[in-house]
């Protein structure tokens, strides 16, 4: 995808990634194909856009990755994130959105193997802080509860 498309267009999620959940849904077998697309549309840079637009864009490509964690790619799509916050490859505003996004589509009972990968990431108070509130009711602290602590 040309990265000019999205000069202005970080105000509404462009029609082709639409297109995108649209595929996640409907074809269950290119769940690795559209993730496979997502990747590098995340990783891309965007030197023509301004560092916030650049942030915009890559939120939009996380919420993509989330909808396709929603129908069923679970485990690849938070490797992919854990990967990016271990090697420091995304900005930490980007891994908490993600972070805030999973929570608000999951809910318990969580797999093992769902809880080994996302929990490092929930764990991270640089990631996670912001989210959590004192009384820890927040769905980050619920989560990390539930994994027992």
């Amino acid at each position: 995808m040309e990265t000019s498309y999205f000069k202005g267009v970080t105000d509404s999620v462009p029609l082709h990634l639409i297109m995108i959940d649209e595929i996640a849904n409907n074809h269950p077998l290119h769940h690795e194909t559209v993730f496979e697309f997502l990747k590098p549309l995340f990783e891309r840079s965007h030197e023509h856009l301004q560092e916030l637009e650049q942030i915009e864009i890559r939120k939009m490509i996380i919420d993509r990755m989330v909808h396709l964690l929603c129908v069923g790619h679970v485990i690849p799509v938070i490797q992919y994130m854990r990967y990016c916050l271990d090697h420091e490859t995304a900005d930490k505003s980007l891994i908490r959105h993600f972070a805030a996004e999973v929570m608000e589509v999951t809910t318990s009972p969580y797999s093992p193997e769902f809880i080994a990968e996302f929990l490092p990431i929930a764990k991270n108070p640089d990631i996670t802080a912001p989210l959590r509130n004192i009384n820890e009711s927040d769905s980050i602290s619920q989560f990390i509860e539930y994994c027992g602590g």
